[in-house]
């Protein structure tokens, strides 16, 4: 999983409040995300949710692509 190209993603996202930008900072098996306010934050994380999940299912497809043939 690419969790730094995650990060890029959220830091493109500005606050609809206060028009900042976030800081997402990757580690180990998570992203460090700072930001303006909880609202916001709470929307990058429920991004940073879905782009995971999208990743995951993406690599679970390649690996199964095989097996069906």
């Amino acid at each position: 999983m690419d969790l730094r190209k995650i990060a890029i993603s959220l830091e493109k996202e500005i606050c609809t409040k206060h028009n900042e930008k976030p800081k997402a900072t990757p580690k180990r098996d998570s992203i460090d995300i700072s930001c303006c306010c909880e609202e916001f934050k709470t929307k990058l994380i429920n991004k940073m949710s879905s782009e995971i999940n999208k990743q995951v299912e993406n690599e679970l497809n390649k690996a199964f692509k095989g097996f069906g043939k």
